[in-house]
């Protein structure tokens, strides 16, 4: 009876793990069956989208059930199939030099465009202003056409230089936009200055090969003659250090792992410093390209959904941008997400995503800055 009391908890215990793991595998599973028109409902079944222009009032209540959907009010749109529960809200067009050329429906924002001898530049993700087109002055050439989100340019003509930002003049002497009044005779003198130039360069390389080789040489044989003499020494044959030569391809390597293990056990334990998370955000924030965020969120998870609703709950870009990447980090550190502390997994991650994006200089300042040894303290 004693044993038979004493193993039944375990085997208890054992029967409820495994409940877990398979009420785990069959929520993956699940989930990734969803089709592009589904989404995961809490419940554990796959519910189906809202067409575009309608929003969602009531989930589907089991399986094979349809979702109750709502058409957005006027004024409001939502352009493609989603369970937002609340529809966007038009824009318009009301901007200073900005015309219509659109309405706003229950599937599609306002469309705008600029006046003529006007273009549009686009300030954030959903805010953009009308700017005049630039006019060229005297003696200048107009360069493209200022026309939608594209504006022209400006540069001297043929034979004239540029005397203010607006303004070009005739040339009159060498100078810059002037060349073909200068002479071309002094581009005649760089080879003659390069021929001496060369010979030293050469000269003084072959000295400092030859005098290497004569010191590698002269290591290696009072190394030989070490050699011939330690075996009659009594006093090198049992005080010699542990050492490593590397001079040649001759050299060999003497250890002593018992005292490599003792000196391993003497250094200090190192705990790598913490990173808030808040830090991290602030710091690549200014280091990623605004035109590549969006394709690093999509790369690290983030859904265009939570994408949409962090430009539309925070005016300020860069506010969104953080929210963006709060999103990120908060699922990326999961049940442990309270202690406001980046790990350091996610932020490896972080950096080789910017590398398949072929954003190597932004990966390495992130790395030195965030993964550096030196960044490292001691306690």
């Amino acid at each position: 009876m004693t044993q038979h009391n004493t193993t039944h908890p375990r085997k208890h215990h054992l029967s409820i793990g495994l409940l877990l793991v398979l009420c785990c595998q069959s929520y993956a599973v699940g989930k990734e069956q969803c089709s592009e028109k589904e989404y995961w409902n809490d419940q554990g079944f796959c519910c189906d989208k809202c067409h575009a222009g309608f929003k969602l009032k009531e989930k589907c209540s089991g399986l094979g059930q349809r979702s109750v959907c709502e058409k957005c009010d006027n004024g409001t749109y939502l352009e493609n199939a989603n369970y937002f529960e609340n529809c966007f809200r038009c824009t318009g067009c009301k901007k200073r030099n900005m015309v219509t050329v659109s309405n706003c429906t229950i599937t599609s924002n306002s469309k705008c465009k600029c006046k003529d001898g006007y273009y549009m530049k686009t300030l954030f993700t959903s805010t953009s202003e009308c700017h005049p087109c630039k006019k060229c002055g005297s003696g200048q050439w107009k360069i493209g056409n200022c026309t939608g989100e594209d504006y022209n340019h400006c540069k001297c003509k043929d034979k004239h230089y540029s005397v203010k930002p607006n303004s070009c003049e005739p040339c009159v002497s060498c100078q810059e936009g002037c060349g073909h009044l200068c002479s071309t005779t002094a581009p005649d003198t760089i080879p003659q200055i390069l021929v001496p130039l060369c010979s030293c360069i050469m000269a003084l390389s072959v000295g400092v090969f030859m005098v290497y080789e004569g010191i590698r040489l002269w290591r290696k044989r009072k190394r030989a003659s070490t050699a011939q003499s330690s075996p009659h020494d009594p006093v090198l044959t049992t005080e010699v250090e542990p050492m490593v030569v590397t001079d040649s391809p001759d050299s060999v390597l003497i250890t002593n792992q018992p005292c490599e293990t003792e000196r391993a056990s003497e250094l200090p334990d190192c705990v790598p410093r913490e990173i808030k998370v808040a830090e991290f955000i602030y710091f690549v924030l200014d280091e990623i390209p605004v035109a590549r965020f969006k394709e690093l969120l999509r790369r690290l998870g983030i859904s265009d959904q939570d994408i949409d609703w962090a430009e539309r709950d925070n005016r300020a870009f860069k506010d969104a941008q953080y929210q963006m990447l709060k999103v990120w980090s908060d699922r990326g550190r999961g049940s442990g997400g309270g202690n406001n502390i980046l790990p350091y997994n996610l932020i490896q991650l972080f950096i080789d995503t910017l590398r398949n994006m072929f954003l190597a200089s932004c990966a390495d300042i992130i790395e030195n800055r965030f993964l550096s040894k030196d960044r490292n303290i001691s306690h």
